[in-house]
């Protein structure tokens, strides 16, 4: 409960916008942002290539700069809350100084019909699809699971 009302505290003060969305949250639709398409989805294609703990809380990069538009494709997998009760939002994504920045964060299900849910973990799969078509591809990838760093890495 602790950490839900940190996180609902932060999401009031900080809340990052997106593409003039000033809350979250966003759905498969795609958003611009800075000439950059995103597109983001509470799921992944195929399995991740990366570990974690127990194979969870993890990100990694598949790059796909040979489309048109280049692109690069991010999936994840973030450790919370049942799924039944909890998802997963884009909470910021912006492409400044060559470097692509996502955080994810999870939050209560609006359209869940669940009314008392564990505290019981599970992973909660997502892909961030980044289309460059007015925009360079950047050289550094950092995506953010809550307030932690998951994944940085040079593209």
């Amino acid at each position: 409960m602790r950490r839900r009302a940190l996180l609902a505290s932060a999401a009031a003060v900080g809340t990052a916008s997106l593409a003039g969305c000033p809350t979250p949250p966003w759905t498969d639709d795609p958003t611009a942002i800075d000439g950059a398409e995103v597109t983001f989805r509470r799921e992944y294609d195929g399995d991740l290539d990366v570990t974690g703990s127990g194979g969870n809380d993890v990100a990694e990069v598949r790059r796909r700069l040979d489309e048109a538009p280049p692109r690069l494709v991010v999936a994840g997998s973030l450790l919370d809350g049942p799924r039944r009760c909890e998802r997963v939002t884009l909470f910021e994504a912006a492409i400044n100084e060559g470097m692509l920045r996502l955080r994810i964060v999870s939050e209560d299900d609006p359209d869940s019909d669940v009314d008392r849910c564990s505290d019981v973990a599970e992973p909660h799969p997502y892909s961030v699809d980044v289309a460059f078509a007015d925009a360079p591809v950047p050289e550094r990838v950092v995506v953010r699971h809550e307030s932690e760093t998951v994944l940085e890495e040079t593209v």
